[in-house]
């Protein structure tokens, strides 16, 4: 007898990742809320944690102390996993037959869930983090003898930033150091294999690590419209965990206006990843292209809006001070071009610190 939660666990995950089974989505480490919501064009605003995985160079525009999270849950999930969570309660997970039967009914749905934590502290011109993410992506494939492509990864990591800005913060160079260890699987499984006695899905894990270096820079044009250019070089020398997956190195260049209206703060951004085409399935130029703005009202409240590979993304975030809610939502392109195959996704997070 297998439990439902075991089954649930390739779902969920342990604890710790990213990645896509039989899928071709962009090739990351952590992307945070605030991004994400912008359509992931932040490389030249980049002025919080999330500078780490962004472009550290933005850490400059930061103005003393910064913040500190101390517990900062992210939960993430796709449209299709909420509903799979739903009929997973009615299975009879003895039955090889009510297995496979159930996996037929979903097959071509991708499935994806994240979980990650990520505590932090950031100030002008440095930040350190640690990491810790899980992402399990999977889907149903072949409704005649269901087989399921899944990956399971656990990751956890170190990352420091530092920057230095010249000219009076014209110039801004900075740099992030990240050694990350992963932990997981990735293979099929098939109805039997599910129905199994003894299935655990983390059973054949492999463990994996590696140390790779961001350098980023970032412009800063004194008008009234207050321009920025970027350009950041991420993952150089590929963060490479063998047969759990490469994040290879790239190129990614942007650029944004970030005038003011009165007490409104904005940004409008584009940014353009992978310039040099190291991530081989993504030749297609709208899946590399991002588009975002964010509106930052007084005290408490900033939302958020952006395109990202020709979806439509949202977010919104509250802070109260020591406790902060943010909230985003976007869709990942995962066939080899923009508007091919979407997955819709959601994402929370719930942020104490100071």
């Amino acid at each position: 007898m297998v439990n439902k939660g075991i089954i649930l666990g390739i779902l969920v995950g342990g604890f710790l990742g990213i990645g896509v089974a039989a899928a071709e989505e962009f090739p990351s480490l952590y992307r945070g809320i605030r991004p994400l919501g912008m359509g992931g064009a932040f490389i030249t605003l980049s002025d919080d944690e999330n500078a780490m995985f962004y472009n550290p160079a933005g850490l400059n525009d930061v103005s003393g102390f910064g913040g500190v999270d101390l517990l900062n849950p992210v939960v993430e999930f796709s449209e299709n996993s909420n509903s799979l969570y739903q009929d997973l309660s009615d299975l009879d997970t003895d039955s090889e037959a009510a297995v496979a039967e159930f996996l037929s009914g979903m097959v071509g749905e991708h499935q994806h869930v994240r979980l990650a934590v990520l505590p932090n502290f950031y100030m002008h011109n440095f930040a350190i983090g640690a990491l810790g993410q899980a992402t399990v992506d999977m889907e149903i494939r072949n409704r005649a003898n269901p087989e399921v492509p899944t990956r399971v990864l656990l990751d956890a990591g170190v990352l420091a930033s530092g920057a230095l800005g010249f000219f009076d913060g014209m110039l801004q160079i900075g740099v992030t150091g990240k050694y990350v260890q992963r932990e997981g699987v990735d293979t099929v499984y098939d109805a039997a294999d599910i129905a199994g006695t003894d299935f655990d899905p983390l059973d054949e894990s492999v463990k994996k690590s590696d140390f790779a270096l961001d350098i980023g820079t970032k412009i800063n044009f004194k008008n009234s419209l207050k321009p920025s250019v970027a350009l950041v070089v991420q993952n150089i020398t590929d963060l490479d965990f063998e047969e759990l997956g490469i994040i290879p190195q790239q190129v990614n260049i942007g650029a944004s206006i970030n005038p003011d209206f009165w007490i409104l703060k904005t940004t409008f951004a584009i940014e353009l990843d992978d310039l040099t085409k190291q991530v081989e399935a993504d030749d297609d130029l709208y899946k590399r292209l991002h588009l975002g703005a964010e509106f930052r009202f007084p005290m408490i409240l900033a939302v958020r809006a952006g395109v990202n590979g020709g979806y439509l993304t949202a977010g919104a975030s509250v802070d109260f001070w020591i406790l902060s809610i943010s909230a985003a939502t976007y869709a990942e392109e995962l066939g080899a071009i923009s508007g091919q195959r979407s997955d819709r996704r959601y994402v929370a997070q719930l942020s104490l610190g100071f």
